[in-house]
């Protein structure tokens, strides 16, 4: 969805201005006394108590509490709770505990800062990094955050794309028939990049429709869950299409804000699914949308 889109933008965006530095020649310290203090609880947003110091010139990350989970490992995708702040300031200018969900993204898709201060961390670890201009957004950024930079972030999973692109391979095949019947064709291993398309004379859906192609064996989605897929969808002319496998970045979808997927309730993480979206006339001041058709692998459960 575009909140995650948005979330993943801000977080994520391109450490290519500068050219992409190699974590080995960084020196990376794991405290100072110029970082500010770190007030609340895990699993809530934080707020900062700062040094009065100027910050450090290095890229420095204190651990705050220690997690026993995997190992981060250099362009993991890593699944993290966090908030930021430019040096010195209390406004907080990108948090996922406000957006009230965790975020997904690859290490070779962020700032030079994450890329580098969170490999070797561990699942479960809570940290406070703070990042030089040149490993963030520089000093005078477009997005209008530049400067050093803090953060607070809690690592709640890790993987490499393939393992999680595997979070289908073990799915048990059913909606071969169910597909055909409705004019639907799905291709692409399971465990693999999948790809939809709209057969000719396929009738557009009047209402959302949900067909699992391949059922997964993990715990079954609720309207609470917050999952982790992989998304190809096409127009219902096969016109315009997109996939999150050909951009190797999945996303993080929070089931209580995506009212398209309520049809995954019940439905085993582990699983692809299609689901056939209707029309929209474009009510409340949204963009009118043509009926399109998704195919969703659950990869894991946040």
């Amino acid at each position: 969805g575009s909140s995650s889109a948005q979330a993943s933008a801000s977080a994520t965006a391109a450490a290519t201005a500068s050219g992409v530095q190699e974590c080995s020649s960084l020196t990376i310290d794991k405290d100072s006394d110029a970082l500010p203090t770190v007030n609340g609880e895990a699993g809530n947003q934080p707020t900062l108590t700062w040094s009065g110091k100027d910050a450090p010139a290095n890229l420095t990350v204190k651990t705050l509490s220690q997690g026993n989970g995997e190992e981060v490992k250099e362009a993991d995708y890593v699944t993290v709770s966090y908030a930021g702040w430019q040096w010195g300031s209390d406004t907080v200018f990108d948090s996922s505990y406000q957006r009230g969900s965790v975020t997904t993204f690859g290490l070779d898709q962020v700032i030079t800062g994450w890329r580098c201060g969170l490999v070797g961390l561990h699942v479960g670890d809570r940290v406070v990094m703070s990042i030089p201009a040149d490993q963030a957004y520089g000093d005078s950024s477009s997005n209008g955050v530049s400067g050093p930079l803090v953060f607070v972030v809690e690592i709640a999973g890790t993987g490499s794309s393939d393992e999680l692109a595997a979070g289908t391979a073990d799915a048990t095949m059913e909606g071969e028939q169910a597909l055909a019947d409705r004019g639907i064709t799905v291709s692409g291993d399971l465990g693999g990049a999948a790809t939809i398309s709209v057969n000719d004379g396929a009738a557009e859906p009047t209402e959302v429709e949900t067909i699992v192609v391949a059922r997964g064996s993990g715990p079954q989605i609720t309207a609470e869950s917050s999952l982790l897929m992989h998304m190809a969808f096409t127009s219902w002319d096969n016109s315009s299409t997109q996939s999150t496998w050909d951009v190797g970045q999945p996303q993080t979808v929070s089931m209580a804000n995506a009212p398209g997927l309520t049809g995954l309730v019940g439905v085993p993480v582990g699983s692809r699914v299609a689901i056939l979206i209707p029309a929209s006339a474009g009510e409340n001041g949204a963009a009118s949308a043509p009926a399109q058709a998704y195919v969703v692998d659950v990869e894991q459960e946040l």
